[in-house]
């Protein structure tokens, strides 16, 4: 089943997303402002893009946020797609890791031990976190769960989004059809849902906050994309790999800098030794990767936005630690989906780069408040004031 979920983000398979991606972030994009007088809340509108763009690729449904309306056989008369898509963006900003969200959850952190235990006991509490957490997820479960059953009834369902990549798997093989329940299949579509839009929502929100606070950035990286060609040309997927350099060390260090998992959790399969210290199996080990990505060893002047310390030329990349910077994770279990989510973070820039540039709103808090959760959010947003291309006060050369 892992093979099957791996083919999904082979090279092959997301060259043919490029079309699929690009017209969502046209759609998404047609109508920012062409002046400088308006704003726009980017994180919401990036939130909404990443979630159409996976809502294709792991439900094969227009999900309709990002400007347009889904087909009306994509809605069920009560509004489902729309009911469900609020609940998803309710669960990706309600997992905080403070003292105002979920209690179990930071105590999970502290005496893991007695999380569970706390949890089935607030989950039953009207209007504690726990107990929202829970209903928003009995609410997700029940869309899925008929999503699911609604896709394994069809005869022609294809293959070309991952939940029908996953039935059609199923069904070929009498024992995956045992181990792999409707549960657990709707379980493992919502995980690639949660993943695929958050996550890619905030890195793209990330990399232009920080581009439009740094000119010498700005005017380097769209030297780089105008020097691609044409502003209708369309990147390949072996163009985004190689004809973008700058662009890849711009969103690896926007990684670096705002890290979209505050933690990375595994669980010993057998005893091991670490530090001087010997962990049991089914002991649990928190890795913090924002605070390896500000390491003063690995990063000199970590405060700093600097793209060129990724430069494969530079001393400082070639002499840095290859689990420095770990945005992904490592090993077996590391984020499968992590090229899908470059793909579109790189086609979405340079789409954006091409016809605007961006500033920061006088309405957005400096510096920026996060709010913690099982994925890093913006607590009041990233507010940008977008100015065309033709209209920008100062000359890009």
């Amino acid at each position: 089943m892992r093979n099957t979920i791996i083919s999904l983000y082979q090279p092959t398979h997301l060259a043919g997303l490029i079309p699929t991606m690009q017209s969502y972030i046209d759609s998404a994009t047609r109508h920012l402002s062409s002046t400088q007088k308006d704003d726009v809340t980017f994180s919401d509108l990036s939130l909404r893009l990443a979630t159409d763009v996976i809502g294709e690729a792991a439900f094969g449904v227009d999900f309709g946020l990002s400007g347009g309306s889904p087909p009306d056989d994509e809605r069920s008369k009560d509004g489902e797609v729309s009911e469900f898509i609020k609940e998803h963006i309710y669960s990706t900003t309600s997992l905080k890791m403070d003292l105002s969200g979920s209690f179990s959850i930071v105590l999970g952190l502290l005496v893991p031990v007695l999380q569970e235990p706390v949890r089935q006991l607030l989950k039953r509490i009207p209007g504690t976190a726990d107990w929202k957490i829970h209903q928003t997820n009995l609410k997700l479960s029940k869309r899925l769960e008929e999503i699911v059953a609604k896709r394994a009834s069809e005869r022609d369902r294809g293959s070309k989004d991952f939940l029908s990549a996953i039935l059609n798997a199923r069904d070929s093989d009498g024992a995956s059809r045992k181990l792999f329940t409707s549960d657990y299949i709707s379980a493992l579509a919502y995980e690639h849902l949660l993943a695929g839009s958050a996550t890619t929502s905030f890195t793209l929100s990330s990399v232009l906050y920080l581009v439009s606070k740094h000119p010498e950035v700005e005017q380097k990286l769209v030297r780089e994309i105008d020097g691609f060609g044409p502003s209708d040309l369309i990147p390949t997927f072996d163009d985004l790999q190689h004809e973008f350099p700058y662009l890849d060390q711009v969103i690896k260090e926007a990684m670096r800098f705002y890290t979209v998992s505050p933690l990375v959790a595994r669980e010993t399969s057998q005893p091991v030794e670490v530090g001087g210290f010997l962990l049991p199996k089914g002991t649990w080990v928190w890795l913090a990767p924002g605070v390896l990505a500000k390491d003063p060893k690995h990063f000199p002047e970590p405060h700093l936005f600097r793209p060129e310390r990724f430069d494969p030329a530079c001393d400082e990349e070639k002499q840095r630690h290859p689990y420095a910077h770990i945005p992904f994770g490592i090993g077996p279990r590391a984020c499968i989906g992590q090229k899908f989510s470059l793909q579109e973070i790189k086609l979405a820039v340079i789409h954006l780069y091409r016809r605007y540039v961006f500033r920061h709103s006088p309405s957005m808090e400096s510096p920026l408040e996060f709010q913690y959760g099982v994925v890093l959010n913006f607590k009041h947003g990233v507010k940008l004031r977008v100015i065309r291309r033709s209209e920008a006060c100062h000359v890009i050369i």
